[in-house]
C-alpha cells in the first residue's frame, strides 16, 4: 500500500516548500505534490505526518568509525590526534556486530539513515571476518553503510624520522615498540579481501551496503598504495575515502617529504578525482581549494572531532564558496558524545562562519545540504538516489517535531518563511527526529526503533566490556610531544588563516 508522508512544510535542497507531500511505494518516492493532490491520486494510501512536523530527506553521516561508544567512555581521553592515536590499542574490544548495531541505532535516532564506516580493526589479521560482522550489525539496525576496510603500509609510529623518535625513548619503551605495531596485512591480501567483500556485499541497486577502499591516511600510505586504491575503486565503480590533513603535523610531513602540499602531491600522482573523499582537511592550503573543487573531490567535515582533538578549524566556507562538495561527518567524536547529527550541523554552521566582513558566508540552506544530498553523494556516489525529495529517489525520510522545535510560546506564523532553515538548524536536535524511514520502511516511530530494543543492545555491550587497569598512564605521550614540538619550530610555509 502506498504511504503519503507530509508535514507543515518540507525542506528540499535546504529550501522550505509549503505543503509538499511525497508518496512512497516499495522503497522509493513514486510521486510528490500537495497533500490534496496526492490524496486525490492515492485515495487508499496510508498517511503519516501532519502540521506538527517538518519533512526532510534523511541525513548521511559522511565519516565515522562505528565504535558504538565514544573513546572517552572507553577510557581514552581527548588529546592531540597523534597522542590520542597512540592510545587506541588500549580500547576495550566490542564485537564488531554489536558495535555496528548500536552505532546504527544511535544514528537512526538522529535521522541518519546512511553512514560511511571507517573500520578500526580489533585485529588486522581478522579483518576479513570483522567487516562482514559489522555489515551484519548495520543491516540489522536498518541503516545503509559505505564500508571502508583500512590499510596502511608506512609511518605507523610517527610520520617521519622514526629513528630520531626512537632515540628519545628510554630503553624499556624502545624495545617494546615493534616495527609494524600490528599492521601486518599485505597489499595483495588486502585487495583480494576487497574483491571478495565486493562480490558478496556490494549493492549498487538498493544501496544498502557499498564496499569501498580506504588507504587510511596520506602519511600512512605510499604513493603506490594510494594509486592502487584509486585504480581499484574506479574499476569497480565505487569510491575511495582517506583521512588527510587532519593536523598541522600531517601538513608539515608533506612539505618535509616532497616540498609541496599534500593536495599537490596527490594531484601529481593522479589520485585526485570525483571518486575520492577526504576526511577532515583542516590544514588545506588556500591555493589548493580551487584544485579540489575542479577535481570534484569530496570533503567530509568533522567539526566536533577536530575541536576535541585540538586539530583546528577547517576552511569549510571557502571550500563551499569554491563549489567543492562538502558533507558532514561525526567521526564518532561528537562534542557531547551523543552522535547528535542535528547538533553537529548546527556546530558546523556556527563555527564555519568565521570573523571578518570579507569572510565567505556559510548559509543554513547550504549546511542542510551538507547533511543530506551532498553528504550522500560524497559517501555513496552520484548514482545513489539519496538525500533528496524527488520522484524516483529512495525513500529515506525524517519527520521532525516542528511544534517541539518552535516551543509553545511561538505564534502560528512564526518564524517568517525565509528564516525557517536557519531557525530549524539553530534549534533542532536528536530528540526532535520523531519518525525515520529507510527505503520505504519506518525504522523509528515516536523516537523508538520499530524492531530492535536499543537498551538491550546497550546492556549486552556493557556486559562484554573488559577495561584495562584504571589510570594506566600513556608512557609514550611526553616523548611524542617532544618529538612533534620540534616540528613547530621548522621553517615551513605559513598557511593564511
Amino acid at each position: 500500500m502506498p504511504t503519503i508522508v507530509h508535514g507543515r512544510f518540507a525542506l528540499r535542497a535546504g529550501v522550505p516548500v509549503d505543503d509538499l507531500a511525497v508518496c512512497v511505494e516499495g522503497e522509493s518516492i513514486i510521486d510528490q505534490g500537495t497533500l490534496a493532490e496526492l490524496t486525490a491520486r492515492y485515495p487508499d494510501a496510508a498517511r503519516v505526518g501532519g502540521n506538527r512536523y517538518a519533512l526532510t530527506p534523511a541525513f548521511t553521516n559522511a565519516h565515522d568509525h562505528g565504535r558504538a561508544l565514544g573513546t572517552m567512555a572507553l577510557g581514552i581521553p581527548d588529546n592531540f590526534l597523534e597522542i590520542w592515536l597512540s592510545q587506541l590499542a588500549r580500547l576495550p574490544a566490542i564485537p564488531p556486530y554489536l558495535a555496528a548495531l548500536y552505532s546504527g541505532l544511535n544514528l537512526l535516532r538522529s535521522g541518519v539513515t546512511a553512514v560511511a564506516h571507517s573500520h578500526n580493526p580489533i585485529a588486522w589479521s581478522n579483518l576479513a571476518v570483522e567487516i562482514p560482522e559489522s555489515l551484519r550489525g548495520y543491516a540489522e539496525a536498518g541503516i545503509r553503510v559505505a564500508m571502508h576496510p583500512p590499510i596502511v603500509n608506512q609511518n605507523q609510529l610517527v610520520y617521519a624520522d622514526r629513528e630520531r623518535f626512537l632515540a628519545l625513548l628510554p630503553t624499556e619503551l624502545r624495545e617494546g615498540l615493534g616495527e609494524s605495531n600490528g599492521f601486518d596485512l599485505s597489499a595483495d591480501d588486502y585487495f583480494a579481501m576487497l574483491d571478495d567483500l565486493y562480490r558478496n556485499f556490494h549493492d549498487s541497486q538498493r544501496h544498502r551496503a557499498h564496499i569501498q577502499v580506504s588507504p587510511a591516511g596520506g602519511q600512512w600510505c605510499s604513493d603506490e598504495l594510494i594509486m592502487r586504491a584509486c585504480d581499484w575503486a574506479r574499476a569497480h565503480d565505487t569510491r575511495v575515502q582517506m583521512h588527510l590533513l587532519e593536523t598541522r603535523y600531517q601538513r608539515r610531513y608533506a612539505y618535509k617529504t616532497w616540498g609541496a602540499s599534500f593536495v599537490k602531491r596527490l594531484e601529481a600522482i593522479g589520485a585526485l578525482g570525483d571518486w575520492l573523499t577526504l576526511a577532515h582537511m583542516v590544514w588545506t592550503e588556500d591555493e589548493d581549494i580551487e584544485l579540489l573543487a575542479e577535481r570534484g573531490v569530496g570533503i567530509a567535515h568533522n567539526i566536533s572531532s577536530n575541536l576535541r582533538l585540538r586539530s583546528g578549524i577547517a576552511p569549510i566556507a571557502r571550500l563551499v564558496a569554491a563549489k567543492a562538495p562538502v558533507g558532514i561527518g561525526l567521526d564518532g567524536q561528537t562534542l557531547d558524545d551523543d552522535q547528535d547529527f542535528l547538533r553537529e550541523m548546527r556546530l558546523a554552521w556556527t563555527i564555519g562562519n568565521q570573523d571578518g566582513m570579507s569572510a565567505a558566508d556559510l548559509s543554513a540552506e547550504t549546511v542542510w545540504r551538507m547533511g543530506t544530498d551532498i553528504a550522500a553523494k560524497i559517501t555513496f556516489g552520484k548514482g545513489a538516489p539519496l538525500g533528496e525529495l524527488e520522484i524516483g529517489g529512495l525513500a529515506d525520510l525524517v519527520l521532525l517535531d516542528w511544534e517541539a522545535i518552535t516551543g509553545q510560546w511561538a505564534p502560528a506564523d512564526y518564524p517568517p518563511r525565509d528564516l525557517l532553515p536557519a531557525f530549524l538548524l539553530r534549534r533542532a536536535k536528536q530528540a526532535h527526529a520523531r519518525h525515520v524511514m529507510v527505503g520505504g520502511q519506518w525504522v523509528i516511530r515516536d523516537g523508538a526503533h520499530t524492531s530492535v530494543d536499543h537498551q538491550e543492545v546497550a546492556r549486552e555491550i556493557w556486559k562484554r566490556l573488559q577495561f584495562a587497569a584504571a589510570d594506566q598512564p600513556n608512557a609514550i605521550e611526553p616523548y611524542l610531544r617532544q618529538f612533534y614540538r620540534a616540528w613547530d619550530d621548522r621553517d615551513y610555509p605559513t598557511r593564511r588563516r
